[in-house]
C-alpha cells in the first residue's frame, strides 16, 4: 500500500507556492487578495484561503504525539473515543431511572443527573441508579452547591454497598464555586473548605472529578473563543492555587478538575482551542511540580506526575435547527 501511494504522488510534480499565488491572482482578475480571500477572526487572527508545508516551519507543536505531555493531540495513546452524554433533570427518581435505562439502550454512554438537594437520601440514590451498571457508563451529578459533600457520601456508600470495583467507576460531581459566583454576582460559602471536604469524601472513587470549570457559561454569554479559553484556564488555576496553598497536593487537585467547554460552528478554531487548552493546562499544572503519589511510568524528568497534567474535558455541541 505504501509503495502504491509513493508511485501515485510521484506522477505529480510539486507546485511551489508562487505558482498557486499566480493562479489565484489571475482568477481574482484584479481584486485585492487580502480583502477578497483573507478573513479576520474575532480573536484577531488572519485566516488565509490555503496553507502550505512552509507554514508549519518553526512550530514546536508538529512533533507532538497522542498521549504524551503536553497532550496537544489528546490524553490517550491507544484511542480517541468520545462519550455521548445525555442530561436528565430529575423530577422523580423512578421516572429518571426509566428514562436513563431507555437511552442507554440507544447508544448513550454517559449520563448527567440534576438532582434536588432537599430530596437526597440513600433510597433516592438507589431508585435513581437501579439496574444501571456503574462500571459500564460514566455517571455525572449536579445539585445545590451546599449539598455536594452529602451527595458524594451517598454515592460512595451506594457503590460500596453494590460491591462495585471502585477503580472502574468514572464520573463527576458538579461543584463549581466560581461559576455560581459569576451567575449570582456574589460569593456563597467557603470554596476551599467545601472543596477539601468534597475531595476527601470522594477519595474512594479515584476517577471521579468534582471541581468543575463550566466555561460553557462564558460561551453562552457571547465570549470569543480566546476569551472562553483564557478565563477557563485562569479559573482552573485558581482551584490549583488556593487548594495547594491550603495543603492539598497539587496532583490530587489537578486530577479532580473537569473543564466544560462550549463548541461553536467555527470548526477549525474550535479544534485549535482544544489543542491549545490541553497544552496550556498541562504547562500550568506542571508549574506546580505535582508529586507522583504512586508507582507510575508516566513521570517527568524530576519525578513529577505527568498524569495530573491531563485535561479532562466535556464538549457541549450546539446545532442550528433545520426545518423541512
Amino acid at each position: 500500500m505504501a509503495d502504491s501511494k509513493e508511485k501515485l504522488f510521484s506522477d505529480f510534480s510539486p507546485v511551489p507556492t508562487e505558482k498557486w499565488m499566480e493562479k489565484v491572482t489571475s482568477d481574482l482578475k484584479g481584486a485585492d487578495f487580502e480583502k477578497k480571500l483573507v478573513w479576520k477572526t474575532n480573536e484577531g487572527f488572519k485566516v488565509k484561503p490555503f496553507y502550505r508545508m512552509e507554514d508549519l516551519e518553526g512550530l514546536k507543536t508538529t512533533d507532538a504525539l497522542p498521549g504524551e505531555f503536553p497532550y496537544l493531540r489528546g490524553t490517550k495513546k491507544d484511542s480517541n473515543e468520545w462519550l455521548v452524554r445525555q442530561e436528565i433533570k430529575v423530577e422523580s427518581p423512578q421516572e429518571a431511572n426509566t428514562k436513563a435505562l431507555d437511552i442507554l439502550n440507544k447508544g448513550i454512554d454517559s449520563l448527567s443527573f440534576h438532582v434536588k438537594a432537599k430530596e437526597l437520601n440513600a433510597a433516592y440514590i438507589e431508585t435513581l441508579l437501579n439496574d444501571i451498571c456503574a462500571e459500564c457508563v460514566e455517571l455525572n451529578f449536579s445539585t445545590c452547591q451546599g449539598h455536594v459533600v452529602e451527595l458524594a457520601n451517598l454515592l460512595v456508600a451506594y457503590f460500596q454497598k453494590k460491591d462495585y470495583d471502585l477503580k472502574k467507576l468514572q464520573g463527576s460531581i458538579n461543584f463549581d464555586y466560581f461559576n455560581k459566583m459569576l451567575s449570582k454576582g456574589k460569593e456563597k460559602g467557603d470554596m476551599v473548605q467545601t472543596a477539601k471536604a468534597l475531595i476527601e469524601a470522594i477519595q474512594p472513587l479515584p476517577f471521579y472529578r468534582v471541581l468543575n470549570v463550566n466555561a460553557l457559561s462564558l460561551n453562552n454569554a457571547g465570549a470569543y473563543i480566546s476569551q472562553e479559553l483564557g478565563y477557563a484556564l485562569a479559573w482552573g488555576n485558581e482551584y490549583m492555587s488556593q487548594l495547594t496553598e491550603a495543603g492539598v497536593p497539587a496532583a490530587i487537585v489537578a486530577k479532580k478538575i473537569k473543564f466544560n467547554f462550549g463548541i461553536s460552528s467555527n470548526y477549525f478554531l474550535e479544534i485549535a482551542k482544544f489543542r491549545a487548552a490541553r497544552m496550556l493546562w498541562a504547562n500550568i499544572v506542571a508549574s506546580y511540580n505535582p508529586e507522583c503519589l504512586r508507582d507510575c511510568d508516566n513521570k517527568g524528568a524530576n519525578g513529577e506526575c505527568r498524569c495530573a497534567a491531563k485535561m479532562s474535558t466535556c464538549r457541549n455541541f450546539y446545532f442550528q435547527p433545520h426545518f423541512v
